[in-house]
């Protein structure tokens, strides 16, 4: 049997072929596009990739290829053809199936494409320190921010591999996510250094500004760990209406299993099966999060809106918080449908990709 923090299952030709054409990937990244169009790709790409695991968590195709990087050994489902039958034979209500199978893939394809992107974003970063004169304020000379990024992706690869060999444990399932999202922060920034984005005019205002953004950034972030927590632990419909849970204000609920980091999915520490309280206690305090995160970003947002410069991005900001508490109460009220899931989940990288913003542009010169 294959250690699960260890595993690597992929024919050694199979290897070869996937390798070569990553190397393919980063050539042409390096040598086709500038530094800015690569940078803004990459973050792009990210928040695709983002939505993308949503769609493949939300669909149960996490384990359509039960082992890591590839298919029960293979490059591609079709290569593995014969071992998805003989596990859906076995099985046929069980996570393997040859569209899972391919869901799983595409994502652990496009990730390893992202990790290809931020790879040359550093490499780009070093050639231009070499050819150019060392400007610390250039950003195509930065190599600090994309070094701590290719870190970053290192670790989050080893992640995705554990929510995989280790059958989709809640903490991983949620630290996996909380990965994606901090790459995406982190090229959120860079782009935002690449664009040049100036920053309010009035300087004591954006000053004022920076520890309450800087403190929403933080809510916002814990509030993505809380529905990460959520849906690593199909929780989203322990509360079947709204505002009540169960036609409850508050509900039975059951913390200290809830919130059990170290245990299996859908069970507890103690292997028992996990009860509807413990999964009421987690599904509502991601709502009182969500009211928590809401109040305090639209005192943000209104602030932001009325500071001369940054009216725009306070205004996306409540834009984007409006939206996205209509997706999560969509969600409830119509049973947790898969394109609003995936919306939900989308809505959560969006705000944090205008918070990142918001943030940057208020440590940034002001705008002339």
């Amino acid at each position: 049997m294959h250690d699960p923090i260890w595993q690597f299952s992929l024919q050694s030709l199979h290897a070869l072929v996937w390798g070569g054409l990553l190397l393919l990937a980063l050539y042409a990244c390096v040598r086709l596009l500038s530094l800015r169009t690569l940078v803004i790709a990459t973050a792009a790409c990210t928040f695709f990739l983002i939505v993308l695991g949503a769609y493949v968590r939300l669909t149960d195709a996490g384990l359509g290829c039960p082992d890591w990087p590839g298919c029960y050994g293979q490059l591609t489902p079709l290569h593995a053809d014969e071992h998805i039958r003989s596990a859906q034979a076995a099985s046929p209500a069980g996570p393997v199936s040859a569209p899972k199978a391919w869901r799983e893939m595409l994502h652990r394809y496009a990730a390893s494409l992202v990790g290809t992107m931020i790879l040359a974003i550093l490499l780009q970063g070093l050639v231009n320190r070499r050819r150019r004169r060392l400007d610390p304020d250039d950003p195509a000379q930065a190599i600090g921010l994309p070094s701590l990024l290719v870190a970053v992706v290192i670790l989050q690869g080893l992640v995705g591999k554990w929510t995989v060999t280790l059958l989709l444990k809640p903490a991983i399932v949620t630290l996996h996510l909380l990965g994606g999202m901090l790459i995406l922060a982190l090229l959120t920034w860079l782009a935002a250094r690449h664009l040049a984005l100036k920053g309010a005019q009035r300087p004591i205002e954006a000053r004022s500004l920076r520890p309450w953004a800087a403190l929403g950034l933080l809510i916002l972030w814990g509030q993505i760990a809380l529905g990460g927590w959520v849906s690593a632990n199909y929780a989203g419909l322990a509360c079947v209406d709204f505002p009540m849970c169960n036609e409850q204000l508050v509900p039975a609920m059951d913390f200290e299993h809830g919130f059990h980091v170290l245990r299996e999915l859908g069970m507890t520490a103690a292997g028992k099966p996990l009860a509807n309280e413990a999964l009421n206690a987690i599904h509502w305090t991601h709502r009182a999060g969500a009211l928590v995160t809401f109040l305090y970003l639209a005192f943000i947002g209104v602030w932001t809106a009325r500071t001369r410069g940054l009216r725009n991005h306070g205004l996306a900001l409540l834009a984007m918080l409006v939206l996205q508490v209509a997706l999560g109460i969509g969600n409830v009220l119509s049973m947790l449908p898969l394109p609003l899931a995936v919306s939900h989940n989308a809505g959560a990288a969006l705000l944090l990709t205008i918070l990142v913003m918001l943030n940057f542009v208020l440590y940034s010169e002001p705008a002339r």
